[in-house]
């Protein structure tokens, strides 16, 4: 099985949309428990996340060519 690496295409927030905290390396585009979806920290997504798959959220890495891969979800 061939395994198909996924990309965040768009801009990264600096901070989380949530808490304020810096996004370094590390993201997740996720559902909240307010509702509508966000850029969150992993700190933020720890407290206001739906956790990560379809429809819940996914975790992004940030790579040495700066790019940002899907890691989880």
């Amino acid at each position: 099985m061939t395994s198909t690496k996924r990309y965040w295409h768009g801009g990264v927030p600096a901070i989380c949309q949530l808490t304020d905290r810096p996004i370094t390396n590390r993201f997740i585009d996720g559902a909240t428990t307010y509702g509508p979806w966000a850029c969150m920290s992993p700190e933020g997504h720890a407290v206001y996340g739906r956790g990560l798959g379809t429809g819940r959220g996914q975790l992004y890495e940030k790579q040495p060519d700066g790019k940002w891969l899907k890691i989880d979800g």
